[in-house]
């Protein structure tokens, strides 16, 4: 199921703050890259997660594990651009947000725009693109157990 924008005339769906939930048969698309489909707005669609991965289930996981996967002793990283560029992989994935660098490997199958869009554009400073489709969320709190050091 994708979640799109819409009017409660446009869909039969669940309606839900302004977003409707509809089947990927009804809202006239075939699941895709969630970076390469957008709504009639220009809005990219928010994609089904797995269950046991809400934005609640994120903050409970915070807790039990190191999510930052690098040696303690390393804490806080300075971080060069060519370093962030090798963290690029579904299993090394490395982010930067106005030059803080995280670790987002563990969020990705919590992201609500899907994992591709995060590891497409991971390896940079990433926040002009954040910027665009989350301007209200505070990342730095999101991903606070993320973060590994700054981009020098």
């Amino acid at each position: 199921m994708f979640a799109v924008p819409s009017k409660s005339s446009r869909h039969s769906g669940q309606r839900h703050g302004g977003v409707s939930f509809v089947p990927p048969s009804e809202s006239g698309s075939k699941l895709t890259n969630p970076s390469q489909t957008t709504t009639s707005l220009g809005r990219r669609r928010k994609v089904a997660l797995a269950p046991g991965h809400s934005a609640v289930d994120w903050e409970k996981s915070k807790g039990q594990e190191d999510l930052r996967r690098i040696n303690p002793s390393d804490f806080p990283m300075r971080i060069t651009k060519a370093q962030l560029k090798q963290h690029h992989t579904k299993n090394d994935c490395w982010m930067a947000f106005n030059h803080k660098v995280y670790n987002i490997t563990n969020y990705l199958d919590y992201h609500p725009g899907g994992r591709e869009i995060l590891i497409e554009n991971s390896g940079t400073d990433a926040i002009q693109l954040f910027q665009r489709y989350h301007p209200w969320v505070n990342y730095e709190r999101i991903l606070d157990a993320c973060f590994i050091g700054f981009l020098v």
